[in-house]
């Protein structure tokens, strides 16, 4: 999911029914950080109104995006449908605990958390790393906050978690340039790649 500009949305239903949230365009560190990556499968984590799933899907990805706000999914559903890119994406509305209690098995060549505005436990951030394909990535960004928040799992949290699941990770700060939507006022991220 977006950041929700540092507010606490316990409805995201209701956050998202007061109309668009997010700018419509992909994160600039997603297209930076997946922009050289062969296209395979990829899990977007809280994928919002759908803008990096849009974009994922039209460098030629197959992306299974979960959001836990229906409203959201609609708008990210009604996206992909304009852009022609619905056949390559599956949209589930499920919180992540739910969608990793439903799991498959399926492996993933990309797993994306931008912004993820829920907790994320240990065991959940471990299965993660282990849905990724031998050579795999995951990316988890999230603003730097200046310290930690409980009700987020943040790039440096994740990285502990799973550095022995994973052949390398790396943690680096990125600036922003966002001109509009609710995350608009936030100007610099931290950046977690970590390859399988």
């Amino acid at each position: 999911m977006h950041d929700h500009g540092g507010h606490e949305h316990t409805d995201f239903d209701l956050f998202y029914a007061a109309g668009h949230r997010w700018s419509g365009n992909p994160n600039e560190a997603l297209i930076r950080e997946a922009g050289e990556l062969t296209p395979g499968r990829v899990l977007d984590i809280g994928c919002g109104e759908g803008a990096d799933a849009v974009w994922l899907a039209e460098q030629g990805w197959h992306v299974t995006a979960i959001d836990t706000a229906e409203v959201a999914v609609e708008r990210a559903r009604a996206m992909a449908a304009e852009r022609g890119v619905d056949k390559q994406i599956t949209f589930e509305v499920a919180t992540l605990a739910d969608w990793l209690d439903s799991y498959l098995g399926e492996s993933f060549d990309l797993i994306c958390g931008f912004f993820f505005p829920a907790p994320v436990v240990t065991e959940q951030a471990r299965e993660l790393a282990r849905m990724l394909h031998p050579g795999g990535t995951m990316l988890w960004v999230d603003h730097d906050w200046g310290g930690q928040r409980p009700e987020r799992m943040s790039p440096l949290q994740m990285e502990a978690l799973i550095t022995d699941l994973v052949a390398e990770t790396d943690i680096r700060r990125s600036p922003r340039n966002v001109t509009h939507g609710a995350g608009a006022h936030h100007h610099e991220d931290l950046i977690l790649r970590a390859v399988r």
